[in-house]
């Protein structure tokens, strides 16, 4: 079974990190990740188990995790799209809509909209996530999770003239 707690991982581990909007509920979580590791415990590329994990935060972020030594294959990994899609479909959410960002609110929950509104909700202060961040490490070590001055998301708050 090549399916493990991600936190067996180690930090060097690709990531995919799916922003869940509007965020999944207890029940929808649940049959989610019932839905995750039925494609993990299968994961193969071409036909080699991949070592790997996942997790939900929050409902809103669905990380899969790929040890560094296993080899991906573009199939494999349309595949796992594949199951996103389905999920999109079954609880009527978004989850691989690049244009969306996330950030947490002046509440602290987290919150989406498309990129370019973040600047009308935002500002650098506002703790923005990067669902872009490639190694395991990135979200253990909170890299992910940052001002928005301090990440890539400062170039959407400007204004144009």
């Amino acid at each position: 079974m090549p399916r493990t707690d991600i936190d067996r991982l180690s930090d060097d581990a690709a990531i995919w990190i799916f922003g869940i909007t509007p965020a999944l509920d207890a029940d929808a979580s649940r049959t989610a990740l019932q839905q995750i590791d039925r494609f993990l415990d299968e994961w193969a590329a071409p036909r080699v188990p991949v070592l790997s994990g996942r997790e939900l935060r929050d409902g809103a972020f669905l990380i899969v995790a790929a040890e560094k030594n296993s080899e991906t294959s573009g199939c494999s990994i349309d595949a796992m799209f594949g199951i996103m899609r389905s999920l999109e479909r079954a609880f009527g959410v978004q989850m691989l809509d690049a244009n969306r960002v996330f950030y947490r609110d002046a509440g602290g929950a987290i919150a989406s909209v498309p990129r370019g509104e973040l600047r009308n909700v935002a500002n650098e202060e506002t703790i923005v996530f990067d669902t872009a961040a490639q190694r395991l490490g990135d979200v253990r070590g909170g890299a992910w999770e940052r001002p928005a001055k301090d990440s890539w998301h400062a170039a959407l708050l400007r204004r144009s003239a």
